[in-house]
């Protein structure tokens, strides 16, 4: 069963083409990162899929329901969005942050109810994040804020949940905790992840399947491994790369000072270490 559905979208901002009709199904349970060049347009898919991009032609359906037929609060209950750049407001606590996620289940005038507020403390707890839930958002980390950012987006008790670069200017090791936590959810709990990712070996490690992009248009998708290793990543991305098996984990390495010459005879370069 499909988790999310695409079916011939395509988005136009004046004349220009963003998307270029796209199909693709997202599988419930797993994990699904969209990569791409900049200007591929992985983030324009994503916002469409979480509804908050209108397609120019083309349907999104989550959990087969025609996302066009839902309001904002129907669509809240069915897909979880965090954004690159998630707004945060000073003056509220970790807690209460968290909190604002059950805002599509009591509305926006009534309090939490005993449930709501079980459900919280549960994200809470599973997120690592009960030392400072009385915090200030505002004295949080990096690491620390998108932690709490995914916590508010799971509080909403979707199945669906989509990301866009949720690890953008987080240092190595706050990257691998982060996509570490969001993997044991979709293999703890059965959460459907659609993500956008820049680190290849990072998306191909992480997710289950891979989605590649270029110039708005669905170049392949499949699984992690097998994207990873075709020859339309490196054409896509225009540039050699080399991608080495360590320890059973393919690391996408970009190879430099090669003539545009050589780069469309050899377009791509890919192999294990001895």
């Amino acid at each position: 069963m499909a988790a999310i559905s695409i079916r011939n979208l395509s988005v136009h901002v004046g004349d220009a083409v963003l998307i270029n009709d796209i199909t693709l199904d997202v599988p419930a349970g797993t994990w699904c990162t969209v990569i791409g060049p900049n200007g591929a347009g992985k983030t324009t898919l994503v916002e469409s899929a979480a509804g908050i991009r209108s397609p120019s032609r083309g349907s999104i359906f989550v959990e087969d329901v025609d996302m066009s037929t839902m309001n904002e609060r129907q669509r809240a209950k069915k897909i979880a969005l965090v954004p690159q750049h998630p707004t945060v407001p000073a003056g509220m606590t970790v807690r209460d942050y968290v909190g604002l996620g059950r805002t599509a289940h009591h509305g926006i005038l009534r309090a939490m109810t005993a449930r709501d507020r079980a459900l919280v403390e549960d994200v809470i707890a599973r997120l690592d994040l009960s030392h400072f839930a009385n915090r200030d958002v505002a004295s949080l980390s990096g690491g620390e804020r998108q932690r709490m950012v995914l916590a508010r987006a799971l509080a909403q008790s979707t199945m669906t949940i989509v990301l866009d670069e949720p690890i953008s200017g987080l240092d190595l090791r706050h990257q691998i905790d982060f996509l570490e936590l969001l993997r044991r959810e979709v293999d703890d709990c059965g959460l459907t992840v659609l993500s956008t990712l820049h680190d290849l070996t990072l998306a191909g490690q992480f997710a289950d399947r891979l989605v590649l992009l270029s110039d708005g248009s669905l170049v392949r998708e499949g699984l992690s491994r097998d994207v990873i290793r075709s020859p339309e990543l490196a054409a896509s991305y225009a540039m050699t790369l080399r991608v080495v098996d360590i320890d059973g984990a393919d690391v996408v390495v970009p190879v430099r000072n090669l003539s545009m010459d050589a780069l469309q005879e050899q377009p791509q370069m890919f192999g294990e270490t001895p």
